[in-house]
């Protein structure tokens, strides 16, 4: 694993919502702000709340004025718990030349090199929590960002 996928992406992508109004009291969001806010697809971001739910990152009441809150304190939760719900993290590094090659033998000459690099990797993950979005706004402002489109995930 170097880096993580889109799902884990546009996990962290929702949390990152949660975490940036953890501290105002009583707040909640449904799939479809928390949706608006992200440029996610509304079914996508309930589809992962409710695996987030089931992990104990999230809590969601139901119902008119429910919505999904953290379950834990932003600083609590780190980006590895998140990532770990969509990807297989300990598989380590795939080997450029293919399955069964490293392990087998002599390593590929990129071997160590990669090793290292999902070290830092998970390192990274497993050091920054989610509180790091408690720093910035909550939505861009999309005219900063004329390239980008508005809803670019609309599964």
């Amino acid at each position: 694993m170097f880096g993580y996928g889109k799902m884990a992406n546009y996990a962290i992508a929702s949390l990152s919502y949660l975490a940036a109004n953890f501290d105002k009291e009583g707040f909640k969001a449904n799939s479809e702000t928390i949706a608006k806010a992200r440029a996610l697809s509304k079914p996508l971001v309930g589809k992962l709340m409710s695996q987030m739910s089931t992990a104990g990152l999230v809590n969601g009441t139901p119902g008119p004025g429910g919505g999904f809150f953290l379950a834990k304190k932003p600083s609590e939760i780190s980006l590895l718990e998140i990532v770990r719900l969509f990807e297989k993290v300990e598989d380590g590094l795939t080997c450029p030349f293919g399955p069964g090659w490293c392990g087998n033998g002599d390593p590929c000459p990129l071997h160590y090199e990669l090793e290292e690099k999902n070290e830092e990797m998970i390192a990274w993950l497993t050091n920054t929590k989610l509180d790091v979005f408690t720093k910035h706004s909550v939505k861009p402002d999309r005219s900063d960002y004329p390239d980008i489109p508005a809803n670019p995930v609309l599964s």
